[in-house]
Formats: C-alpha cells, sequence, structure tokens
C-alpha cells in the first residue's frame, strides 16, 4: 500500500491534539483499516474538501483539512479569482462553511466579484449600474443560488497573524453555536487573500524576514489544526522569474522559504496568456503541485473565461 493510502486514514489532527496517552501500533493499525473500510463513504467528509475542480480534486484529491496550502504567482495571473472560485464551490454548491478573509481587497469589490463569476456578468458591466433585462435576471438567479449559503466574506487589511487567527477563532464559535442543531462544522474552508497584505511583525521576529514568514506558518497551522479545517493561504513570487526563459515558478521565487518548508501543499499558477496573449494557450491555466505531504506533484490544466473570473467548468 502506498505511503498516500496510509496517511490519508490515519485518525485526524484533532484526535492526536486532544490524546494524552501514546497509542499503541495495534490501535493506530486498527484505526487504519476502519478508515480504509470506509473510505468510499466518508473520506471526502472527513479528510478532504472538494475544490469543485474536478481535475485537481481527481488527481490530488482536494484540500486536505487540519493543513495549509499555498497558492502562489505572480501579480495578474488570477490567483484570487481561482481562490474565489474555489470558495465559490465550497460554500454555495457543497454548502460547506468557507470564511474569505481578504487582506486586500473590501467586501464590495470581492462581492463584485463572486456575482460575475455566478451571473456570467462581467465585472465592468455590474460596476456601470446599468444592466439590460437579461442581465438583470442572471443576477437575481446568481442571488437565489447564494441565498443561505454559508458563504462568509471579511475584510481585514494589514493585520498581524496572532489577530488575525483570534478573529477566525471568535468567528467559529459563533457559528459553533448558531449551528448546535445542524451537522454542519462550524467552519470548513479558510481562505486568506493574502499573506503579502500581512503584518509579519518584523520587530518581534528580530528583523529576520524568514523568522517573520515562520511564525505567521507556526500560528497558521496552529489554527488549521485546532479548528480541523484547510486553509488556502495566497501568496505572491518575487519578480526573478520573470527573468527566466521559462516563467513558471519555482521554490526560489517565494518571499520566503518557509512557505514551501511548512505548508503541506504548495500549489503555483501560471497562465502563459499573460506572456503571449495570442499564443496558442490561452484561455488555459496551470496549477502546478509543487510539492505535498505525500510527494505527489504535477500540473492540472484549468479551462479560463476571466470575463467572468472563472476557473474550470
Amino acid at each position: 500500500m502506498s505511503s498516500t493510502a496510509v496517511n490519508k486514514n490515519l485518525p485526524t489532527h484533532q484526535a492526536y491534539q486532544t490524546q494524552q496517552a501514546p497509542c499503541s501500533i495495534s490501535e493506530a493499525l486498527a484505526n487504519l483499516r476502519v478508515g480504509i473500510q470506509n473510505a468510499d463513504t466518508n473520506r471526502d467528509e472527513r479528510w478532504w474538501l472538494k475544490t469543485g475542480l474536478v481535475d485537481f480534486d481527481e488527481a490530488f484529491q482536494g484540500l486536505r483539512l487540519g493543513a495549509i496550502t499555498v497558492l502562489a504567482s505572480r501579480p495578474s495571473m488570477g490567483r484570487s479569482a481561482l481562490a474565489l472560485n474555489i470558495a465559490a464551490n465550497m460554500g454555495i454548491f457543497q454548502k460547506r462553511p468557507t470564511l474569505y478573509l481578504s487582506l486586500e481587497m473590501p467586501v464590495w469589490q470581492l462581492t463584485l466579484r463572486i456575482a460575475a463569476l455566478l451571473a456570467e456578468v462581467e465585472v465592468s458591466t455590474l460596476q456601470e449600474e446599468k444592466l439590460t433585462v437579461n442581465q438583470d435576471h442572471k443576477l437575481g438567479a446568481a442571488i437565489g443560488k447564494a441565498r443561505n449559503a454559508p458563504l462568509h466574506l471579511m475584510h481585514y487589511p494589514y493585520i498581524d497573524m496572532a489577530s488575525l487567527c483570534q478573529q477566525v477563532r471568535a468567528f467559529a464559535q459563533d457559528h459553533n453555536q448558531q449551528d448546535a442543531l445542524s451537522r454542519l462544522s462550524p467552519l470548513s474552508l479558510l481562505v486568506i487573500d493574502d499573506l503579502g497584505y500581512a503584518d509579519l511583525q518584523m520587530k518581534m521576529s528580530g528583523g529576520e524576514l524568514t523568522a517573520a514568514y515562520e511564525n505567521a506558518m507556526y500560528l497558521l497551522k496552529d489554527l488549521a489544526v485546532e479548528l480541523n479545517i484547510a486553509i488556502l493561504l495566497l501568496s505572491t513570487v518575487n519578480p526573478s522569474a520573470e527573468e527566466r526563459e521559462n516563467k513558471r515558478p519555482v521554490f526560489t521565487d517565494l518571499p520566503s522559504t518557509a512557505l514551501a518548508r511548512m505548508s503541506d501543499a504548495l500549489l503555483f499558477l501560471y497562465r502563459d496568456e499573460v506572456y503571449s496573449p495570442e499564443g496558442e494557450n490561452c484561455d488555459r491555466a496551470e496549477l502546478i503541485m509543487a510539492s505535498n505531504s505525500f510527494d505527489v506533484s504535477g500540473t492540472i490544466y484549468l479551462t479560463t473565461n476571466l470575463k467572468y473570473g472563472r476557473f474550470g467548468c
């Protein structure tokens, strides 16, 4: 059996966190077997969140609960648009509680983007506030799709990681009380957009950039394990990739190696269209799994329709 099959059926991070005594190998193996036997019925619910990007979910299972997935790219690749696609798929269509925490865009701007995605009406048209009858009907249908969906938007510019984690815990606690009689977890997915706009509190890290990033990742990892949520953490890459012939990002383009070392999965987003607008790869994006905790890597291709901010089908 592959290491992937073994690891994804072990008890959850939360179970390990609350367990005080060591776990015997016989108990661990018994838990593993139960997990494998029940994989078809409960694996998705217990271990993974499906992004709604079919090829990605088939290749990499989705986003793992209790873990951090970093999504990095240069500016203008559509990183936020892709994250909003995933958040909408999760919160609106799968009804999994999702919190999109933007450190850059205000809520009204996020709302415009989601409306464009759901209604298939361009953001510029929505901003002009002059819709045709057909476009207004599309917007009304989009509002209907999102009604009572557990997708929440928050804007906290230049917040430090400790305060951010405190806000997320308060959100989860509040919604845990609201959902006490339902089967919903208070939170399944947290999107942070993006780390480059956070207060990394360099002074507390002795002015060391690596130490500041490491501290941020430690805090977020603790949060993911404590709440048993998937965290999708967005980051820009350094402009060094622009100087190479192959402009796809690599590890050394990250603002800190801590993002690669301390994440559970590292994704790079690349669109050749940015460099070759008339090339054969227009309307296609590459989502590159550079590393993850199961040593599975590879590239999947997503169709794009960026008029509406859409990735995938």
